[in-house]
């Protein structure tokens, strides 16, 4: 027969006779401790406790918000987690086919069709979709020819659904769906939580570019919604060349999404017809274009920029072009403390994420540690434009903060989102 008995130990088995009156008592802590004996007298092990249970961790991918689960054996862009240091797993996503929408229209690529509520065309429409570049998850193939899938919306100014980029599921006729497989070579991600854009070459991250993606802003009258540049799964298309904005002249530009494009940071032209970046270029790395993304022109230590991904890219090589959504809840990692830093010591006014940098060629850098960076001699330091090092931590904890979980980093666009949702419930 098995007993329990309880056994009152001491943590203190030597108390001192007599204490100091001034000194407070030594308290004994009493620890009850289970010892299971058998009929002989002789201890039995106590089964090893269960590990404590552990809270559990969100996993961001571009589906996070899908009320559809992932299925057993998908992959793809839909369902890999947004961690860029997995580069094996990011490269496999680069290279695995898109599912495309193509209706058989010429210049599929600038047009666009509707995702239905119902496997019917005389249904509410509730998504849209850019026909020949944009990707789609496919949820179900129907036997009656329609299919359900799942997308950003990639709702424009001109467009009569109003879901800004809102992740969509809907219907659409199974004839127009066709896999496409991308470009063997190259891969690219954009990341609207960091505002870096990631160039993936031959199973490499290659090089991390600054870019900028859109803001909702006031046009004088309204504001625009549509701004906000689609998140998804897309392909490089047609090599536009310069896209005229206003005043500003944007470079190098590439098509990917219908209106939206990739591009150099643009550019305003002075009186003698020399390009003038100096009301553009500082903003590089926030939000702040129109739906396009604007992409660096000074050199990456890897000597990447957008002249590099131009002269990479031809029209019709079906590069990949995923664009990860800044979901509220994501965080941006604080670097390890002993991440190594380089900078100027002669008078240097930039720190540098690497040991050489375009823009001082010529000059040795002096490594320090990311945990120096708010120290002196370093505290004044500016980030570099070119090679793009990581924030100071007060900067990112000041992002992590704004996509706090519970929080909304853009409420002035959730507030413009609203509207889908009434257009919704009244029909």
């Amino acid at each position: 027969m098995k007993r329990w008995i309880a056994i009152l130990t001491a943590a203190a088995l030597v108390v001192p006779a007599a204490a100091p009156a001034e000194e407070d008592d030594l308290m004994i802590e009493e620890i009850v401790e289970n010892v299971l004996l058998d009929d002989t007298g002789e201890e039995i092990p106590l089964p090893a406790a269960a590990p404590a249970a552990q809270a559990a961790v969100t996993v961001f991918t571009p589906s996070y918000a899908s009320a559809w689960p992932i299925r057993e054996g998908e992959t793809g862009y839909w369902t890999l987690p947004m961690d860029i240091t997995d580069e094996t797993a990011v490269w496999e996503m680069l290279m695995a086919p898109i599912t495309v929408v193509d209706t058989g229209k010429d210049s599929g690529e600038k047009t666009q069709t509707y995702l239905y509520r119902e496997p019917d065309e005389s249904s509410l429409k509730v998504g849209v979709v850019t026909c020949e570049s944009q990707g789609v998850r496919v949820l179900e193939t129907r036997e009656d020819g329609w299919s359900l899938v799942e997308c950003y919306s990639s709702s424009f100014h001109a467009t009569k659904v109003e879901a800004w980029n809102l992740l969509v599921s809907g219907y659409i006729p199974t004839k127009y769906l066709k896999q496409v497989s991308p470009n063997p070579d190259l891969g690219i991600v954009v990341d609207k939580l960091t505002q870096r854009m990631y160039i993936f070459q031959d199973g490499k991250l290659l090089s991390t570019l600054l870019c900028s993606t859109g803001l909702v802003m006031w046009n004088g009258s309204k504001y625009q919604p549509y701004n906000e540049t689609r998140s998804g799964e897309f392909l490089l298309m047609s090599k536009v060349g310069t896209l005229i904005s206003d005043r500003l002249y944007c470079d190098m530009a590439i098509r990917f999404n219908s209106g939206d494009m990739m591009h150099e940071v643009p550019h305003v032209k002075n009186a003698d017809g020399t390009k003038n970046y100096g009301s553009t270029e500082y903003k590089l790395g926030t939000k702040c274009s129109h739906g396009c993304i604007r992409v660096q022109r000074n050199k990456t230590p890897e000597g990447i920029n957008m002249s590099w991904i131009w002269n990479q890219v031809k029209s019709g090589s079906k590069v990949k072009f995923v664009i990860w959504e800044d979901w509220q809840g994501r965080q941006i990692a604080v670097p390890d403390a002993d991440t190594p830093l380089y900078y100027n010591p002669n008078k240097g006014n930039y720190y540098h994420r690497s040991s050489f940098c375009y823009s001082a060629k010529a000059i040795t850098f002096q490594p320090f540690t990311y945990g120096e960076l708010d120290q002196e001699p370093f505290s004044k330091l500016k980030q570099c434009p070119f090679c793009g090092p990581p924030l100071r931590e007060a900067e990112i904890q000041a992002v992590n903060e704004r996509y706090a979980e519970g929080g909304d980093h853009d409420e002035l666009l959730t507030s413009l989102q609203a509207g889908y949702y009434e257009y919704l419930q009244q029909n």
